[in-house]
């Protein structure tokens, strides 16, 4: 007897009984419809954040009609028919939404992220693996049209649903419903096809030039395309070769369970914010109303039901434990809900999200309505063979894009890093930004602290596992040469007394040795418990130089590196004791540092910042510097006199928000006056701010705009209202005016001998409204920017 023919009967028996008024069957009932409901909405709307409200609709609207089912046994037919509905529903009110944006490629960047959907939570949470993951993908390259027929089509491939009842819920003849789905069928086995195409190392030169204008998200338009070229091309025709039917890769495979904070959030009321965070580590219901129906004696049994459907899914973990009869199958569930999966699909959403476990302070961003392509500003698609958690929760869990460091190595090829679940990645592309070959994958690093291209590998500033009074990781310089390991330079340890919990850093390489310049927390010693900052020298080989220091700033709120031909690399750092951005150039940071900037800051936290604080310093022609950061300015700056040090200063900010400032320096040692405010608006604030060399004596400027801010302890929230490029001369003057790009900058830019810059990011929509809560988000593929002067 086939799993649904056992399925139908067990329902059968508990809907008789559920109406005869038996409690227990009916929660047994609903129990049983839940993970079958979450995955057919769930796959027909994409993910979106309407899914939770749609599967609790479906819920209340069963349990209110239960009494006017004529035929019991056709039970799961009718629930089914339910949850289209809703999904329809939902479909057309998001159609009539009025379009607040652009047209065209502006406009495609509120969509969802492709990497961010049911089909990543499907993937993670089934362990999907070769042909399995790759029919999962594939359906990212369908029309929205086909989503319903898509999400009821793949439960009856495994086994989950029959013919009778997927024909039953579409409410169409048998005979339509077979062409439509022998159509999609169709079109997964040759989205399947485009899937391994592009995800091919090295891949065809000629689907590149294909993909030339692709911006990067599955479409079918898209496929229709690059399907064409895998029939008419001799080295990818081979794609189409070996694969297995789909229904074969389908039967069996486990129900994607249901998570259990959406469990919760249907059975009480909404997560509370998260509290502020105090900075670095160690300082640092059911939503309608009821309703009456011909079924149950009140709207509180029904309820009642519902919840107690819901209070086990949230409470066992598993969806099925309140009765263990007959469960259908379901992979287990996981932990949390990975909010990583559920991208903001509109400016106005978030995603869920769970409360972040402790950790390290740190800082993120990414959101948008507006843009407009730069001109000069290119942007193609790199396929990850892994998911990449592309943001963080930073001070007061204001998100933060998570750091991704893009460099250019002596020969014009380029190296990209990033965190996965397995380590840091770097990947490494051509001149011409296609992929060179698999990643090469540093395992256990922790962090992407900097990185150093060379002709023949990378060098990678990380943390690893290590063993303290802390539990906290250490600081390591790791080298590859020619995809091996060269050599593994431990920076912190028991000798030192000290570790390295965060990073927040930067590694420059010139010519003959490498600089780390990076965040530590004592672990034994004099500053048992406190944070500060470290430079280390480390030679080409690996061996640790003289020179640098073990702790400079207090706390160390923000680092900016750049390398010298010879003596120290010059640096800034933010201070939160003595309250500012000061020059570090050779002597950490001892009272006599020169000031460039005081802002407001206390433990943990400073008014001004660098991006994830990790900021850009960038030397001209002539041996000056500049540098770029979110500054709240001083109103007034005065010693404080409690503090009998005499390091502490009081700084009261000049605004609530921060401005973006650009300081900078006669020489390695000497700052150039008063930095220079780029904008002066209190109701808007500016994060991300980052600075890059820009053609002959011009630097480029870029931010992200938050309007209408509201603040509170050092961070604001509003909505995001774009990311912002200005060209800048070497005095601060305007060269050109803003312009708001669809791009968002994530992360070190590098720049290729030719002048152009380069950079790498996730392609998403931040929504800057709220706290960050939960996981992050995770995306299967990044956007390469390339700006030429």
């Amino acid at each position: 007897m086939r799993a649904v023919e056992r399925d139908e009967r067990v329902d059968t028996a508990l809907v008789v009984a559920a109406r005869g008024g038996d409690r227990r069957a009916l929660d047994e009932l609903l129990a049983r419809c839940l993970p079958l409901l979450y995955n057919i909405v769930g796959r027909a709307l994409d993910g979106h954040l309407d899914v939770d409200d749609a599967v609790q609709e479906t819920l209340i609207r069963a349990v209110d009609h239960l009494g006017e089912l004529r035929d019991p046994a056709a039970f799961r037919s009718w629930l089914v028919a339910i949850a289209m509905r809703q999904v329809r529903d939902r479909w057309r009110a998001r159609q009539a939404q009025p379009v607040a944006y652009g047209e065209g490629f502006e406009a495609s960047l509120d969509a969802a992220d492709p990497g961010a959907d049911f089909v990543d939570l499907t993937i993670l949470r089934l362990e999907l693996s070769d042909q399995r993951r790759e029919t999962a993908l594939a359906t990212r390259w369908l029309d929205a049209d086909d989503r319903e027929l898509l999400a009821l089509w793949w439960l009856e491939a495994a086994g989950e649903l029959s013919r009778a009842e997927l024909v039953g819920a579409l409410g169409l003849p048998a005979g339509h419903v077979s062409v439509r789905v022998q159509r999609l069928k169709q079109q997964v086995e040759t989205a399947r096809v485009v899937v391994r195409a592009l995800a091919a190392v090295p891949q065809c030169a000629g689907l590149g030039e294909v993909a030339y204008g692709w911006d990067g998200r599955p479409s079918s338009v898209w496929r229709k395309r690059f399907a064409r070229h895998t029939r008419d091309c001799v080295s990818c025709a081979e794609y189409w070769q070996g694969l297995v039917p789909s229904e074969r890769l389908l039967a069996g495979l486990a129900l994607v369970p249901v998570p259990m904070p959406l469990a919760a959030k249907w059975l009480a009321a909404p997560a509370q914010t998260p509290a502020p965070s105090a900075g670095r580590v160690g300082h640092r219901a059911a939503k309608h109303g009821a309703r009456h129906g011909r079924f149950a004696g009140s709207a509180s049994a029904k309820a009642v039901a519902v919840g107690a459907v819901l209070a086990v899914a949230a409470g066992a973990g598993v969806v099925y434990a309140a009765h263990q009869a007959a469960p259908r199958r379901t992979a287990a569930a996981p932990a949390s809900h990975p909010a990583a999966t559920h991208v903001l699909s509109s400016p106005t959403s978030s995603p869920s999200a769970r409360k972040a476990p402790a950790k390290p302070r740190r800082r993120s961003a990414p959101t948008h309505r507006s843009s407009s392509p730069a001109p000069g500003l290119t942007i193609s698609t790199l396929a990850l063979p892994a998911a990449f958690p592309y943001l963080t929760p930073g001070y007061n869990q204001v998100p933060e894009w998570t750091r991704v460091d893009t460099e250019a190595a002596p020969d014009g090829t380029v190296r990209v890093a990033w965190p996965a679940a397995d380590g840091v990645h770097v990947t490494a592309l051509s001149g011409s930004l296609a992929r060179r070959g698999p990643d090469t994958v540093v395992s256990g690093a922790k962090e992407v602290g900097g990185l150093v291209a060379h002709n023949d590998g990378f060098a990678l500033l990380t943390r690893v596992a290590d063993s303290n009074k802390w539990g906290d990781t250490a600081a390591a310089l790791v080298r590859y040469r020619n995809g091996s390991p060269a050599f593994r330079t431990r920076l912190t340890s028991a000798a030192s007394n000290d570790t390295s919990p965060v990073l927040d850093s930067q590694l420059k390489w010139n010519g003959s040795k490498y600089g780390a310049y990076f965040v530590v927390h004592g672990a034994g010693g004099f500053a048992d418990g406190h944070y500060g900052d470290k430079l280390a020298y480390v030679g080409p080989s690996g061996a640790r130089l003289s020179g640098g220091w073990d702790w400079g700033c207090s706390h160390n709120e923000g680092i900016a590196l750049s390398p010298t031909a010879s003596g120290s690399f010059t640096s800034l750092c933010f201070d939160d004791w003595r309250s500012g951005l000061f020059v570090s150039t050779g002597i950490g940071a001892p009272d006599e540092a020169p000031v460039v900037q005081r802002e407001q800051c206390t433990a943990g936290y400073c008014g001004g910042a660098f991006p994830g604080n990790a900021g850009g310093l960038v030397r001209s022609t002539t041996g000056r510097y500049a540098t770029a950061f979110a500054s709240r300015g001083a109103a007034s700056a005065v010693k404080n006199s409690a503090d009998s040090s005499g390091r502490g200063w009081s700084v009261t900010a000049r605004t609530a928000t921060h401005q973006v400032a650009v300081a900078f320096l006669k020489n390695g040692s000497t700052p150039a006056g008063a930095p220079v405010r780029l904008t002066d608006d209190p109701g808007t604030d500016h994060v991300n701010v980052r600075i890059a060399p820009y053609g002959k004596n011009r630097l480029l400027v870029s931010w992200e705009s938050i309007s209408g801010a509201s603040c509170k302890d050092g961070t604001c929230t509003g909505r995001f209202s774009g990311t912002h490029l200005r060209v800048i001369d070497w005095s601060g003057r305007t060269v050109t005016p803003d312009k708001v790009v669809g791009a968002r900058i994530a992360g070190d830019i590098a720049a290729l001998p030719d002048g152009s810059l380069v950079w790498a990011f996730a392609r998403a929509t931040p929504d800057y409204s709220r706290p960050m809560g939960g996981s992050s988000p995770t995306t299967t593929t990044l956007s390469v920017a390339r700006l030429r002067p």
